[in-house]
């Protein structure tokens, strides 16, 4: 495993993160108990320190599974949760309010069995609450000890701007990493978010790197990319994922070209994929996965080098496309 630091701070991260959104009940693309710490397990066993969490997914639960894995090992991991969802009924129950975060804070330590996470991140921007108060908030838990760094996840390029000068202005404590949708299919945080956290010296640690599995090359068929009959309602008509990527014409050529990238060089697509990430100036991906097997083919993307002409062979094909994943 190779480890590189997180944007502009000290601590280091494992250059490929594990996603636990898949963690927390028996759904056809989830995983509970013993099956979610086997995955676990082998994470921690192949170098993975850094893993990262929601206190809404699975209400809770997937914080829970990850606490109790990390017990005896806690000081040697990269925590990392998120706080903005709703948890509960009632208008304070969700939101990026002083009282929101406090409360939820608590209930994610709780959950997390541990006294401190190392990297809180806002779960998308709040356009209910002033960025001030949020920062505040964020400020006292890092002043108290509770939160190590704070971090943002997918926005406008505008906002995050704000939230930048806000700290610096007021002295509260920066976001030091940037969570946001970055995969060959769609590379639109290419045009502003990209640049400016690379300016600023933000760590990237994008979701959906395998885009939400299409860039497996399980799906194309016939030159065309179609999910199959039985699959999970992720990648189900309707769905955001497949209203996402379903019906492009350059993705059915980007995925075509990928599938042949992989077999010139020995690798899975998924591998290819998460190595034209990490040669894209990306801290560390986030990959989530209900399988062990999944989980060892996509670390295999370490030993992938791509040259600069299979790189643009890859990303030729791409078209502009709306805007996606802000809310």
């Amino acid at each position: 495993m190779e480890y590189v630091r997180l944007g502009q701070t000290g601590i280091k991260v494992s250059r490929i993160c594990l996603g636990c959104m898949t963690f927390g009940n028996e759904e056809a693309w989830m995983v509970d108990g013993e099956g979610a710490k086997k995955v676990l397990k082998r994470a921690w066993d192949m170098g993975i320190n850094f893993y990262d969490t929601a206190n809404v997914y699975s209400n809770g639960r997937s914080e829970e599974i990850v606490g109790e894995f990390l017990q005896g090992i806690r000081d040697d991991a990269v925590l990392a949760t998120k706080v903005r969802g709703g948890m509960g009924e009632g208008p304070n129950r969700r939101g990026l309010s002083r009282g929101h975060i406090m409360w939820q804070v608590e209930e994610s330590l709780r959950r997390l069995k541990t006294d401190h996470v190392d990297l809180y991140q806002i779960h998308r921007w709040d356009y209910e609450t002033p960025i001030e108060e949020t920062l505040s908030a964020l400020t006292d838990l890092v002043r108290n000890g509770k939160v190590r760094y704070i971090g943002a996840s997918s926005m406008w390029s505008w906002q995050f701007a704000k939230a930048l000068y806000t700290s610096d202005i007021k002295g509260y404590a920066r976001f030091v990493s940037m969570q946001d949708l970055y995969n060959l299919l769609y590379r639109e945080e290419e045009r502003e978010m990209i640049p400016f956290c690379k300016a600023e010296g933000v760590a990237l640690i994008p979701w959906g790197p395998t885009a939400g599995g299409f860039l497996s090359g399980k799906y194309l068929e016939n030159g065309k990319l179609a999910p199959k009959e039985g699959d999970s309602k992720r990648v189900a008509p309707g769905t955001m994922g497949y209203s996402r990527y379903v019906g492009k014409p350059q993705n059915d050529t980007i995925v075509g070209r990928l599938v042949e990238t992989a077999k010139r060089k020995g690798a899975t697509p998924n591998q290819v994929a998460l190595a034209w990430l990490l040669h894209k100036g990306v801290t560390s991906p986030i990959i989530g996965t209900s399988k062990v097997e999944h989980l060892e083919e996509m670390i295999g993307a370490l030993d992938v080098k791509l040259s600069e002409g299979e790189t643009k062979y890859l990303e030729e094909p791409y078209l502009p496309q709306p805007v996606t994943g802000h809310t």
